[in-house]
């Protein structure tokens, strides 16, 4: 009897441990993985669609359009995009940098216009040039802390209505002068009084970077972005806007582009300098959305995610070396995530002026042929509170069109800082599409000391013995 029971008491245990085998492969055949988290128990945030507005030319297209008006295109355009209902949006965060002039509330102001419902929560966020990051950032936060499951994130401004100020409510004997709100909150270091411009000169020179260098990389980004833009790749991304003359589907810059003008053109911060009109970022228009939710509330609601969230942060740096901010939390990110440049397929790292790229390659070693391979906002413009959220939206399509699976994108901001997001362009196998039909995962249903793998297992094998079709 003792032998007979020791026999059958290892053939269940040999019979559970070739179970939980199966289950373990399964989860690593859907490529459900804790690889990168560093709390199991937190749960993962995907990206599920992303819209952006054609981008406009400074006084462009764009400009007789209300602000609000075209983000809410840009959110629309992202939940019509997989048919996502605007009630079960929990929250909306832009990013938004110039909003003087705007009027009370502006998230508020595109969401209703977006036709969200007024009870939906809405917050404006401002990091300069890294808002639109940001956003997704406090969304992704909300999401993994549980506080929120579906959160609309973005940033969209218009940089050719930021009004002139005049500081006049205590009285003035005699003339007033105006202050031009754009390079007064927008391009000015606020420690220093230098523009942008000028910072980045004195950065270029420390790094021994030249005029050819800056122009090279200009010229790629602009060959890039026409490039994607024939091949219909950058119209994966965009959503049509009503404009005055009509409609506006494709970025404004890319057909204005001469290379033999840019030759001549004369530096525009100080003498003989590296920086150009034409190798800088442009003053720009435009809007991006992006619909990111917990991954459980992605696979009970049966929805394909693009991206899944896999690391994030910020640094900070001496104000006038904002653009070394980007390199710095870029290097935070792969180290958190416990990764090498090497392992990164794809990098975009925004183009407020063509040193951000160079600086990758000379401190990083990033190869450079890996960066901004559809254009990056030389070519393609810079409106500030969008940029953060546009490049993140740009990665996930090179990862789709070039094969790629690690992504990271980092965008630097005025006064002196930098952020940084790694992301992972997630495959769909038949396995997970068929757990997606029956799956309802909460992470409430966690156990004690149980992973998010853990948890998928438990529900495959429940799934196995119920004996239900795999």
């Amino acid at each position: 009897c003792v032998y007979l029971f020791f026999f059958f008491s290892s053939r269940r245990r040999h019979t559970r441990c070739r179970e939980v085998s199966w289950a373990r492969r399964c989860v690593q055949e859907t490529g459900i993985n804790a690889e990168y988290m560093g709390l199991q128990s937190m749960r993962n945030v995907v990206i599920v669609a992303a819209k952006r507005t054609p981008i406009g030319r400074n006084l462009g297209a764009l400009s007789d359009v209300k602000p609000t008006s075209f983000a809410a295109t840009a959110l629309a355009g992202t939940l019509k995009s997989i048919q996502f209902p605007a009630k079960d949006v929990d929250e909306v965060i832009l990013g938004n940098v110039l909003s003087a002039g705007l009027g009370q509330h502006i998230t508020k102001q595109a969401a209703l216009e977006a036709k969200i419902p007024e009870t939906v929560n809405c917050m404006m966020v401002n990091r300069i040039c890294g808002s639109g990051m940001i956003s997704i950032i406090v969304g992704s936060n909300a999401i993994k802390a549980g506080y929120r499951n579906v959160v609309l994130c973005g940033g969209f401004e218009s940089m050719s209505k930021v009004p002139h100020y005049l500081h006049i409510r205590k009285g003035v004997m005699g003339n007033a002068a105006l202050l031009d709100g754009l390079m007064h909150d927008g391009l000015t270091d606020a420690t220093t009084g230098d523009g942008m411009g000028l910072c980045t000169e004195r950065v270029a020179k420390r790094y021994g970077f030249s005029r050819a260098d800056m122009d090279n990389v200009a010229l790629k980004s602009y060959a890039n972005a026409i490039k994607a833009k024939n091949e219909k790749i950058l119209a994966k991304e965009i959503v049509e806007v009503k404009i005055k003359a009509g409609i506006l589907k494709d970025d404004e810059e890319l057909s204005k582009f001469d290379p033999e003008k840019m030759k001549k053109l004369r530096s525009a911060f100080i003498e003989n300098g590296t920086i150009t009109a034409a190798n800088a970022s442009k003053i720009s228009d435009g809007a991006q959305g992006m619909l990111i939710m917990g991954e459980d509330e992605a696979l009970k609601r049966g929805i394909k995610p693009r991206a899944r969230i896999l690391a994030y942060d910020e640094a900070s740096v001496f104000p006038g070396d904002f653009t070394v901010g980007a390199i710095e939390s870029a290097k935070k990110v792969l180290q958190k995530a416990k990764l090498t440049v090497k392992d990164i397929d794809f990098f975009e790292f925004n183009e407020a002026f063509s040193i951000l790229p160079l600086l990758g390659q000379k401190i990083m070693g990033i190869d450079v042929n890996k960066v901004n391979v559809h254009g990056g906002a030389v070519a393609l413009g810079h409106p500030l509170g969008m940029s953060g959220a546009r490049i993140v939206a740009s990665l996930i399509n090179v990862l789709e069109t070039k094969g790629g699976r690690l992504g990271l994108a980092a965008i630097c901001n005025g006064g002196g800082g930098g952020t940084a997001m790694l992301i992972e362009k997630l495959q769909m196998p038949s396995l997970t599409q068929q757990y997606i039909k029956y799956a309802s995962v909460s992470y409430t249903h966690l156990r004690a000391h149980e992973t998010r793998e853990d948890l998928v297992c438990r529900l495959l094998l429940e799934k196995k013995k119920n004996k239900q079709t795999h």
